[in-house]
């Protein structure tokens, strides 16, 4: 994800995988998922990293049970207006995102995540989080 290496998602992708996260910016995902095999996932870092062209994506911690595999991920950069409601800025993003994949055969099938993007709405200045009451 961070170097824009291709290369690699034929083998680490099946292509009838299955994305069950939201979608950035989206309240919902549609029943049964979305396409995740290596084209979409292709088209969708391409998409991240034109709207972030200085994406990182470090793990942090990686868990595996059986088939399933979690990634607590630190995500940062910069975003640049072209993607969703990010806007040109300069503010640095620096959040973090829980992602799930179930495997088969060695390759992903499928994908869930919790993502914090109210905070990097926030830390991009699209949203002013409201002032704490008075106590």
């Amino acid at each position: 994800m961070s170097s824009g290496d291709y290369s690699k998602l034929e083998a680490v992708y099946d292509p009838a995988a299955r994305n069950y996260a939201t979608a950035p910016y989206e309240a919902t995902s549609p029943a049964g998922g979305r396409p995740m095999g290596p084209a979409a996932i292709r088209q969708t870092m391409e998409w991240l990293r034109d709207g972030m062209p200085d994406l990182n994506v470090e793990i942090e911690e990686l868990v595996a049970e059986g088939d399933q595999v979690v990634a607590w991920v630190r995500v940062t950069g910069t975003p640049n207006g072209k993607t969703g409601p990010m806007p040109l800025a300069g503010a640095r993003t620096d959040v973090q995102h829980a992602h799930r994949f179930s495997l088969r055969d060695g390759r992903i099938t499928g994908h869930w995540a919790v993502r914090d993007d109210l905070l990097a709405m926030v830390q991009s200045g699209v949203i002013t989080p409201p002032g704490r009451p008075a106590s």
